[in-house]
């Protein structure tokens, strides 16, 4: 297991956690509830953290969370199976859950 981000924000954690679970990276997220002890250890120590479980995906995990940071964009799509419009920054409909089609 590999530490790979530290953050103050336990909602950001668990965003980051999502997208890596979505790209098919296993990661873990720990120190969900030390917000309360903070102050009395270390921050680094009390700060939620988000591990991955197979160190070697560490270079295709930083890929994903730096995509989802600067979505890039494009024209809006729709979907083929429901006809529901989407953003681009999308890959499958929120409706049906179709993957995006060509």
């Amino acid at each position: 297991m590999k530490l790979l981000l530290s953050t103050p924000s336990l909602v950001h954690a668990a965003h980051c956690q999502n997208l890596l679970e979505a790209a098919g990276i296993r990661a873990d997220l720990r120190n969900t509830w030390l917000a309360g002890a903070m102050g009395d250890i270390p921050f680094r120590e009390s700060a939620p953290q988000v591990w991955l479980l197979d160190d070697e995906m560490e270079t295709q995990a930083w890929a994903v969370l730096r995509a989802a940071a600067n979505p890039v964009p494009g024209p809006r799509w729709e979907c083929k199976s429901c006809g529901e419009w989407h953003e681009s920054q999308f890959n499958s409909c929120w409706q049906c859950g179709a993957p995006r089609q060509p």
